[in-house]
């Protein structure tokens, strides 16, 4: 991992403002290090480095916003999210500015991403009378700041998932500068219940539908699988997609798997080693990097079926953004995914709890699904040899997506009118209206390939 030298005496300025102590420790050990413009900063001194940045950010936001606290309105609507880092959390965060745009709400979408490197950078906008920041629990006060003149007299809400049923410890009092909590499933609504007093609400994603796709009985059975290192390779486990596969198919021409990896370098290269055997199969293909809408776009329609033998999922975006275009998944029956996952629209895995052991660190302390490859080829074999019930997932599941409806936690724009039961809309008939003729390929309006290639 590198971090130029500017970043770093800027991290480290900024520490300065407000606790020396911790200032002196991360100095006394880059001290001994050379400091050329590009500078590999030890992994250790690197997590040292950005607590104490988080920790003096998160202090920063105390002292501008205090005890303010804005009233309930969702006039106008400014979503935050570091969009520039190209990640699932970012993704979300265009789902629902678009979403909330297309219900006549008055909304801006903001890139805070220059705010986690450079804490007096500010996002010029129109000040919203709400804000929503779409983060992980330690970041959002980074995010938060880079709007903070505006924020700190406006209702603001944290957009937080989280994948595992125990809640993240380390994330406790990253609610001091937030009203509420609003998260995408009621998986996750459970376990962040555990740690957070505040109103916490479920606030899915809602994606736009593509045309139905019909599978080609005269080409191969295409399996899609992905992961993203930096959402941890151990969760979203593609190494028992590439075993489920093998087992369902063998080295068949009559199948192939394309796995779409993305993160960072050293752990794709240190997972491809370790499966190098099954990667260089002629039916298995490996898609490297970050595609663009429109290549995703191209991706999801050569798929036949989405496959995800994830641990667990606070969502699961991927699934759902397949299911958009009438492909068949068979994921891991646990976790997030199971809001929209039914034995209609697509194929659980059989599963067993056990304790989570994360290679890459991320998580921990907590249990997550180990997914029964057998049943998982098994499922791919039936879809593969059954037309029927392939057709009958396929049409299930597109029209999950098409009867979607929003779920916003307010039922109009003033608070006096917001209830606990979600507000929706007639976005899904409109959808239907717009999927209905499958020859007329609608505007590519953002098919969030950031998100599906976590």
């Amino acid at each position: 991992m590198h971090m130029t030298l500017a970043a770093v005496v800027t991290r480290l300025d900024f520490i300065a403002g407000y606790d020396q102590a911790p200032l002196k420790k991360v100095w006394t050990m880059t001290a001994t290090h050379p400091a050329p413009q590009s500078w590999a900063v030890p992994g250790s001194i690197k997590k040292k480095l950005a607590a104490c940045y988080l920790s003096s950010v998160r202090r920063f936001c105390d002292r501008q916003i205090g005890a303010r606290c804005g009233q309930r309105r969702f006039d106008r609507v400014v979503v935050v999210a570091a969009l520039g880092r190209q990640t699932g959390i970012a993704t979300g965060a265009i789902l629902q500015h678009d979403l909330l745009r297309r219900l006549g709400i008055d909304t801006e979408l903001i890139d805070a991403a220059g705010s986690l490197r450079n804490p007096f950078l500010r996002a010029p906008h129109r000040p919203g009378t709400a804000y929503i920041v779409h983060a992980g629990g330690p970041e959002t006060a980074t995010l938060l700041a880079a709007v903070i003149s505006e924020a700190a007299d406006a209702y603001r809400i944290a957009y937080w998932a989280w994948e595992l049923p125990d809640p993240p410890l380390e994330w406790a009092g990253c609610e001091r500068h937030i009203d509420e909590i609003w998260t995408p499933s009621n998986f996750a609504k459970r376990s962040l219940a555990k740690l957070f007093t505040c109103p916490i609400h479920v606030v899915p994603h809602v994606v736009v539908p593509q045309p139905m796709r019909m599978r080609d009985m005269r080409g191969p059975f295409t399996v899609l699988a992905m992961a993203d290192s930096r959402s941890s390779l151990s969760r979203k486990n593609p190494e028992a997609a590439l075993l489920a596969f093998d087992a369902a198919f063998g080295s068949s021409s009559n199948a192939r798997l394309l796995l779409k990896l993305h993160g960072r370098p050293t752990e794709i290269q240190k997972f491809q080693s370790s499966r190098k055997q099954l990667l260089q199969k002629s039916n298995t293909q490996v898609i490297h990097g970050y595609l663009d809408s429109a290549s995703m776009y191209d991706l999801y329609r050569e798929t036949d079926v989405f496959l995800s033998m994830h641990r667990a999922e606070g969502f699961g975006l991927p699934m759902l953004e397949a299911m958009a275009h009438g492909i068949p998944v068979v994921a891991t029956g646990w976790s997030g995914n199971m809001d929209f996952m039914n034995s209609d629209n697509s194929r659980a895995v059989h599963y067993k709890l056990v304790p989570v052991g994360d290679e890459a660190g991320v998580y921990s302390g907590s249990r997550w699904a180990e997914p029964d490859i057998a049943d998982a080829a098994n499922a791919l074999r039936q879809l593969y040899c059954d037309e029927a019930r392939y057709r009958h997932m396929a049409l299930m599941a597109h029209r999950q997506v098409l009867a979607a409806t929003s779920r916003f936690p307010f039922s109009g724009p003033a608070a006096g009118e917001t209830s606990e039961r979600p507000g929706t809309s007639a976005l899904g008939p409109a959808m239907a209206a717009l999927s209905a003729h499958p020859s007329v390929n609608p505007p590519r309006e953002r098919h969030f390939g950031l998100g599906s290639q976590e």
